[in-house]
């Protein structure tokens, strides 16, 4: 798998620094992608929207081979679809090999609020916008992945596909946000893998509670993520699918899947499944007291730079070396 570099990876702690590379931005992201050899770069399409066909034109040079994926953020797309079209036309116009978009902005599996049936009339809602605005990301040959933001389980998201019958949706496969709807990440893969659209290559490190895990940032390959195997997945059977590192949220996230309230919005499923999530998760633990980030722990810009900057150099380490 050729693997790139996601924006989300950093924080906006590099301005604060006045640091002169920034990470975060599309240019800071290219000098970095293009320094440690890497295959692409995926940042908001919203960064190009507004460029002159002269001003694209220079940026897609300066990319110097790589490839480009961009995002849209999270979107209520029931209410208002246009947010995707513009970015599949910025897509276009740049040259990006997909968009990936998100359908919500819940986190940590947390669909209380909503109920089961609020749960199900918000997906059956989707499916509509999405049939509107497919066509025209078909005629423009822009694949488009709804990542799985630890909101949607990989049963939903393919019955949503499927629904809108698209042969250009389908998923991008955040790898350690399975965990946050309570699957395995090579299960959660082998599901959804027929219309898998690009990766996010995400790790975590998990710290137990009495109502679950903590999922807490970390390099690739230093977390609960089998590496080597779910690549192995990827290579056969969606050989053409390319991943960015995505180090992920500068806060833990909370997932409260031993409560039971926690699993009333999801649908049955294979009992086998969820206890290979949660064994794996057991088995992982490490210090429950040592969940929180720099950032949550409100240490210096200079401080939590260092810390994101660790980070990406570790995972580009083990990337090259075991992948």
């Amino acid at each position: 798998m050729k693997i790139g570099l996601c924006a989300w990876s950093f924080t906006g702690a590099h301005k604060e620094a006045n640091r002169d590379i920034d990470p975060h931005t599309p240019e800071g992201l290219t000098h970095l992608a293009q320094d440690n050899q890497l295959a692409s770069v995926e940042f908001a399409s919203g960064s190009l929207a507004d460029l002159s066909d002269e001003d694209l034109a220079a940026f897609k040079e300066s990319l110097a081979g790589l490839d480009l994926f961009l995002d849209t953020g999270g979107h209520n797309y029931a209410e208002d679809i246009s947010p995707l079209r513009d970015a599949i036309e910025v897509a276009h116009r740049a040259g990006a090999k997909a968009v990936r978009t998100t359908v919500s902005n819940m986190v940590e599996g947390n669909r209380i609020e909503r109920g089961a049936d609020g749960m199900r009339a918000y997906i059956d809602a989707l499916v509509e916008p999405f049939q509107h605005v497919m066509p025209l990301a078909e005629d423009y040959g822009i694949p488009v992945g709804i990542e799985n933001h630890q909101d949607l389980c990989s049963w939903e998201l393919l019955d949503l596909s499927e629904r809108v019958g698209s042969p250009q949706l389908g998923v991008t496969m955040d790898v350690g946000n399975a965990f946050a709807v309570g699957e395995h990440p090579l299960d959660f893969a082998e599901r959804i893998l027929p219309i898998l659209k690009h990766v996010h290559i995400k790790d975590y490190t998990v710290h137990p509670t009495p109502s679950g895990y903590r999922l807490k940032r970390c390099p690739i390959g230093h977390g609960v993520v089998d590496w080597p195997a779910i690549i192995a997945l990827f290579d056969a059977g969606a050989p053409q699918v390319q991943g960015c590192i995505e180090l992920g949220a500068s806060v833990a996230r909370h997932i409260r899947l031993l409560e039971e309230e926690w699993w009333a919005t999801f649908a049955e499923r294979p009992l086998a499944s969820t206890i290979k999530a949660i064994r794996t998760l057991h088995q992982a633990a490490k210090d429950p007291d040592d969940w929180q980030t720099p950032h949550e722990r409100e240490e210096s810009a200079a401080t939590r730079v260092a810390y994101e900057l660790a980070q990406f150099e570790k995972s580009v380490a083990y990337v090259k070396s075991s992948l």
